[in-house]
């Protein structure tokens, strides 16, 4: 099916890489490739890219906007992980630290010896934790409380750091768990204050949205292409077998329609259900690449509602702007091998599994022809992501309604690198030998 109708939302390009992407977006949208989409990408610390366009909802025509929220799956992971981070550089708690330490009822069940690094590094056992949750009742993730004493209850499938399996669901309660005991605060206040305030992104990040912000919500479209392509991602022997091929179909086909749903959408669920804007996570990413440095305040079209300007909790009489909540910040992290510690390099090398896919809870970015290290992110179910590349001070992320295979997120990046001549992320190259490279990130 093709649309004519699709459009990108009047705002001026603001770099010559900008207008050349446009066209490439229309392409996609007039193809029925994608519904909605927004691309926010810094290079040296300014924003080049800035751009809106399609629908909030593949039934009805409502345009999306800079300020639209999109539900980003896994790309939630790498903003948890930047909180335990940010923690850690705060001294509250240490990577070698056993959780135990941090959140007493943890060690049940055998789970005594599992520390922090092996959290972060997808290494800690609990990869298949509670799966049943997600086979059967998925509505209990939206239980904070209950998801944190399944937790507690859980068991470790093998040794901390002997496998790095991927920790699809049980990561955020993990981290999140750890982040209120290590901190004493509730997780969205510590995500309001590492994050939300300083790079003043009020109002356009959220893991679990407040009420208020329902007409700013994108709406996820299932996938079109055929399902049986997801096989292929099931047979990845770095995924838990509680996503293997018999069921990885069944779950791909349900999770569009639960996460429309606004009780799951208003849920804290620090693995999966963030909702953001491009350019508040590109912003987020163009601080951690310059190692928590704020950049300057966001350049936005006169015709749109500037990065910062709403409330974060609607309707509350509390509710400010980011001017005046807390104040002005210019460094997130002051440990100066702060991207070490991310990737598990030099120093925190032992704290990582050698080679693995993942460094300190975020998804390593390799060079697509030298497999050397060049950056960080993580990417989503359905096509969504935020990544940077260090050496080049470049942050980009993309957001997207309709689910993909990731093919469509790959054109957007590649145009972008190759029009800055920089390396295209091996995670986004190569995609005309494959379909699903990055559905479950």
């Amino acid at each position: 099916m093709v649309n004519d109708q699709w459009r990108i939302y009047d705002t001026p390009p603001l770099s010559d890489v900008e207008a050349k992407l446009r066209p490439l977006l229309v392409e996609l949208g007039n193809d029925n490739k994608i519904h909605g989409v927004q691309v926010c990408a810094y290079k040296d610390g300014n924003v080049i890219i800035d751009t809106a366009g399609g629908v909030l909802d593949k039934d009805n025509d409502r345009p999306v906007q800079p300020d639209s929220l999109f539900p980003v799956f896994s790309v939630t992971k790498g903003i948890t992980a930047g909180m335990l981070h940010w923690l850690i550089d705060a001294g509250k708690l240490k990577l070698e630290d056993s959780v135990t330490n941090i959140w007493p009822e943890f060690g049940l069940n055998g789970k005594d010896l599992i520390k922090v690094h092996h959290v972060l590094n997808h290494t800690s056992g609990l990869h298949n934790a509670l799966a049943d949750i997600g086979r059967g009742n998925p509505f209990l993730m939206a239980n904070w409380e209950e998801c944190l004493k399944s937790i507690v209850m859980s068991e470790p499938e093998t040794e901390p750091g002997e496998e790095q399996t991927y920790h699809y669901l049980s990561y955020g309660y993990i981290c999140g768990g750890i982040i209120e005991h290590a901190s004493g605060k509730k997780f969205q206040e510590i995500l309001e204050e590492a994050f939300i305030h300083p790079l003043q992104i009020e109002g356009e990040l959220y893991i679990g949205i407040p009420s208020g912000v329902e007409a700013r919500l994108a709406s996820l479209a299932p996938y079109e292409d055929d399902l049986k392509k997801l096989s292929e991602i099931g047979r990845r022997v770095d995924l838990p077998s509680s996503i293997k091929p018999d069921n990885i179909v069944q779950v791909a086909d349900m999770v569009p329609a639960l996460f429309n749903m606004l009780n799951i959408r208003r849920a804290i669920i620090p693995a999966a259900n963030a909702h953001c804007s491009a350019r508040a996570l590109a912003r987020y990413y163009a601080s951690l690449v310059d190692s928590g440095a704020v950049p300057p305040p966001h350049s936005s079209s006169p015709s749109t509602p500037p990065l910062g300007s709403h409330p974060h909790v609607p309707h509350s009489p509390d509710a400010q702007t980011s001017s005046s909540i807390s104040p002005k910040k210019e460094e997130l992290f002051s440990n100066p091998k702060i991207h070490d510690a991310f990737l598990g390099v030099g120093e925190y090398v032992n704290l990582v599994k050698p080679d693995g896919t993942f460094g300190l809870g975020f998804k390593r970015c390799y060079h697509s022809k030298d497999r050397s290290l060049i950056g960080f992110g993580h990417s989503g179910m359905g096509g969504s992501t935020g990544f940077c590349d260090i050496q080049n001070r470049f942050a980009i992320a993309v957001t997207l309604n309709k689910m993909s295979f990731g093919a469509e997120t790959a054109k957007i990046i590649q145009l972008v690198c190759s029009e800055l001549n920089i390396s295209v992320p091996e995670e986004y190259s190569g995609f005309e030998d494959s379909n699903a490279k990055v559905l479950v990130n």
